[in-house]
């Protein structure tokens, strides 16, 4: 389980919430880090959580996210497309060396390559939204007391 404490900041719907949770070293290593959608002073960053528990705002909360989903989502959207990105580059060059088309089989193989890697995004963008969005978003797992 990959957990944080944070605050909950904002109610979004029902079973949603965003919580604020400060940045942690394991920020500093990760492939997203510039990506996560950052607080105000660029220590904290806020994440959207399912609130199975009902926290209000202002409550400070444990959350959670199983390893299973968390290498699973960084699977579809790291390896997948960098896989496509092969297959295209593979595809590209097979194409400029057997059909007459002009081209430089190196320049076909990377135009290919882009294109595939472009088309993965887009399945994987369309794809996402047939899956179970639950199983895939950290969940609050605890609503911690005032000490």
């Amino acid at each position: 389980m990959i957990e944080e404490v944070g605050v909950v900041v904002e109610l979004k719907g029902k079973n949603t919430v965003l919580v604020m949770c400060t940045k942690s070293s394991l920020c500093e290593n990760c492939a997203s880090n510039g990506n996560c959608t950052l607080g105000e002073d660029d220590r904290t960053r806020l994440i959207e959580v399912g609130n199975p528990l009902g926290a209000v705002v202002g409550d400070r909360v444990r959350i959670s996210t199983s390893t299973q989903s968390f290498l699973t989502s960084s699977f579809l959207l790291y390896i997948v497309p960098l896989i496509a990105l092969v297959i295209g580059a593979i595809a590209g060059k097979l194409v400029g060396e057997n059909l007459p088309t002009g081209l430089d089989p190196n320049v076909l193989s990377a135009i290919f390559g882009v294109f595939f890697m472009i088309g993965s995004f887009v399945i994987l963008r369309v794809g996402s939204r047939a899956l179970n969005n639950e199983d895939y978003r950290p969940k609050i797992m605890e609503i911690l007391r005032e000490d």
